[in-house]
This record gives structure tokens, C-alpha cells and sequence, in this order.
């Protein structure tokens, strides 16, 4: 059975996912990052995530799936979904930054090496002010309670 948000990625004229990505026979465990390109702008990357499979993280249930279905769960998503309709925005694309195989060594350190290239890579994206929306899991301050702690600290 043909996965239904890959065939309407096919459709679109202006969200590109590498073609590494789209191979289900071969899945990628990584990182991969979504960018938007504007017009007379540079890319910005706009998210960057992990997977053990990036092909099952973007078209079950994912990335692609929810942008083809319009559903919200957060700022990105919601940008990503408004860019589609941007007039401005030439380019969606998602790709691989990097590859991080299984090692097979030690379970926790495996699940680690992929969380630690993961932050690696949001760090190098904010530290360009961009991935600005992105929060690491498992945060336990909400947006919300920050500002107010902000706004406290600041008074």
C-alpha cells in the first residue's frame, strides 16, 4: 500500500525532502533539519529534529503527514503550514545533517550519541538566530511561566 503522504508530497511544487529520506527500504537514523527558503532572503533552518527512522518521523504520522492534513501542534508547524501558502516563500526542504548509526555498544549510550548531534545542531542553528521556536524535550517550564519569571527577575 502506497503511503499517502509521500505520494502528496510528490504533488507539491515548492516542499522538497531529499531523496535519501524518501527511501523506505533504507531508513535513516539521524538528524535532519527543515528549512525555508524566502525570496531574496537566505535559507533559514527552521527546525531540527531527530529520528530513529527520519522516514517514519516525516511520513507517519509526522512532519509531512500533518503539513498534507494542516494540523497544528506548534509554532513550526504552524509556519511551515502558512510558508505553503506563502507567495514569498520559494523553497520548504528537508534534508539529512547527519547520519548517527547505531553503534551497538550500550543502549544508553547509543540513545545519547543521537541527542547529543541533535542539540549539537540546534545550537549551531540558534547561535545563527535561527531554530528559535525549537525547545529540547522534556522542558518543564512552559513559555507562559517563563515570561512571568522574566518579567519578575526584570522589575
Amino acid at each position: 500500500m502506497p503511503n499517502i503522504s509521500l505520494a502528496w508530497l510528490e504533488n507539491q511544487n515548492k516542499l522538497f525532502v531529499q531523496d535519501r529520506i524518501k527511501d523506505a527500504s533504507n531508513q535513516v537514523r539521524g538528524i535532519y533539519g527543515i528549512f525555508v527558503k524566502e525570496k531574496d532572503k537566505e535559507e533559514e533552518c527552521v527546525y531540527v529534529g531527530r529520528a530513529v527512522s527520519i522516514y517514519g518521523r516525516l511520513f507517519s504520522q509526522g512532519h509531512i503527514s500533518n503539513l498534507m492534513k494542516k494540523i497544528i501542534e506548534n509554532k513550526t508547524s504552524q509556519r511551515l503550514i502558512s510558508a505553503m501558502d506563502d507567495e514569498n516563500v520559494e523553497k520548504i526542504e528537508i534534508r539529512i545533517l547527519e547520519e548517527v548509526k547505531f553503534k551497538f555498544d550500550n543502549y544508553y549510550k547509543d540513545m545519547q550519541r543521537l541527542a547529543s548531534r541533535e542539540y549539537y545542531y540546534i545550537d549551531k542553528y540558534q547561535s545563527k538566530n535561527q531554530c528559535l521556536e525549537q525547545v529540547p524535550d522534556g522542558k518543564n517550564t512552559s513559555e507562559k511561566d517563563w515570561k512571568s519569571m522574566k518579567k519578575q527577575k526584570l522589575r
